[in-house]
């Protein structure tokens, strides 16, 4: 029987979790040929936690891939700053596309090249019906 507890109680939670009301709302830059959204942490849905940041997509021009996720304004939470970050990174815009643009308001590591653009991406987490 104790099987039995344990298996109800997961599905009990499993239930309690998919019942919340959710939503992430990300605003899609032009020329993105592959943008997943990213997925709302179940720990941080749970707890009601949600919060809006802006992200820096280092994107290489010629490939449209993305080579790194800067926080430039936090959601306020790791969890969903990671969340973010993850879907992010897997962004793809029409290669040649984005135009190039210097930035020096931002210290990158390595160091911006031509065949590199900052785009900036605001990001909403909003948890249990808070809309």
């Amino acid at each position: 029987m104790r099987t039995y507890r344990i298996f109800a109680s997961i599905i009990a939670y499993g239930l309690a979790v998919t019942s919340l009301a959710a939503a992430v709302i990300v605003s899609l830059p032009r020329d993105a040929i592959y943008a997943p959204q990213p997925k709302y942490p179940v720990e941080a849905l749970s707890r009601g936690i949600g919060g809006s940041g802006v992200f820096l997509l280092r994107v290489h021009i010629p490939t449209g891939r993305v080579k790194q996720v800067i926080v430039g304004y936090t959601t306020g939470s790791q969890m969903l700053d990671t969340a973010a970050g993850q879907a992010l990174l897997q962004w793809r815009f029409k290669p040649g596309a984005v135009p190039y643009r210097k930035i020096s308001s931002v210290r990158m590591s390595p160091p911006q090249t031509k065949e590199e653009t900052l785009l900036k991406v605001p990001v909403t987490f909003v948890a249990h019906g808070h809309f």
